[in-house]
């Protein structure tokens, strides 16, 4: 006869297995933001969560878990976008969608501590995976922004396909970096990269 241990019922179930957002279209709420400089560059930094549908909650919900095993655990649900020069369109795409989605809220620039009234405010997010290596040369998948839309705007909008790395070895090839801007403006770092969390 196997006799449960003491403390087994409190115990996080350590699988080896972790939780992963589907690609998929999303209602997502802004939990926090903040200006900061970056290789020269102001970028914008959003704290969000998934605000509604069977994923509710889900980045909050990764942490909690992560954090039962590892004091180390960082807030994955977090988006970066470089404000300036060739991503300003972007970033301009990504207010106005955020001010579309909230009936009668317009963004009060130049405004001492404006940054806090985009706190529970939501937008639309189409969200795809994304391969990626690890810093062993593993082949990871992680879903992030691909656009971000007003909520209205998911209605004709796509889920991506699988973006996956030429097949070549993984020991081979290149790892991506590290807060390199991609051609849409948005910050290429996977979910699978600690960053240091901003707002918790």
């Amino acid at each position: 006869m196997i006799t449960k241990p003491q403390g087994y019922d409190e115990a996080p179930a350590y699988t080896g297995e972790f939780m992963q957002l589907p690609a998929g279209l999303y209602v997502c709420e802004i939990l926090g933001v903040k200006q900061e400089e970056y290789n020269g560059h102001d970028r914008f930094v959003m704290q969000f969560d998934i605000a509604d549908g069977e994923h509710k909650g889900f980045y909050q919900k990764q942490y909690n878990a992560e954090k039962a095993t590892n004091q180390n655990a960082k807030y994955k649900g977090v988006h970066r976008q470089y404000m300036d020069s060739n991503s300003l369109p972007f970033f301009k795409g990504l207010m106005t969608s955020v001010e579309r989605s909230n009936q009668g809220f317009h963004f009060p620039w130049g405004t001492q501590g404006n940054e806090k009234t985009l706190v529970g405010k939501k937008f639309g997010a189409v969200m795809g995976r994304e391969e990626f290596l690890t810093a062993d040369g593993e082949k990871r998948m992680a879903t992030k922004i691909v656009q971000i839309r007003s909520i209205d705007g998911l209605k004709d909008a796509k889920v991506p396909e699988d973006k996956l790395l030429d097949d070549v070895p993984a020991a081979s090839a290149p790892a991506p970096q590290q807060g390199a801007a991609s051609e849409d403006g948005f910050m290429n770092i996977p979910d699978g990269i600690d960053e240091e969390l901003p707002f918790m």
